[in-house]
């Protein structure tokens, strides 16, 4: 599978919801943006409730391996959960595959030229 595959079924998902991305006006794109970027913060936030060891005044001393084993589990279902309102967004941009890795592969090198020249720096 491809992240083609995942924004391919994403979009037939939001196709049936009513959401056709390409009929949407920038203001109605702007408030798909604005609501599936606040689902996709509450999703990061459902994640990190589920994380163990995240409270750092909690006790979880009498957690066993089963517990971390569930919460893991949990966590990873959230974060699911959150790629789906990420694709989304993609989605309403207008991006498919090949500008995400691209414009990834760019981040990816411009971030690693940064710390060069910090360390370079320092």
């Amino acid at each position: 599978m491809s992240l083609q595959f995942f924004m391919d079924s994403q979009k037939k998902f939001q196709e049936r919801m009513g959401n056709i991305f390409e009929e949407m006006s920038l203001k109605e794109q702007a408030a798909y943006i604005k609501e599936h970027g606040y689902f996709l913060m509450e999703e990061v936030m459902e994640m990190f409730r589920e994380m163990p060891y995240h409270k750092s005044w909690k006790d979880y001393s009498g957690w066993d391996e089963v517990d971390l084993i569930q919460q893991h589990q949990l966590m990873k279902e959230e974060a699911i959960d959150a790629f789906h309102f990420m694709i989304n967004i993609f989605l309403v941009l207008g991006m498919d595959e090949e500008e995400v890795m691209k414009m990834y592969k760019e981040k990816i090198i411009s971030t690693t030229n940064v710390k060069k020249i910090k360390i370079l720096d320092t």
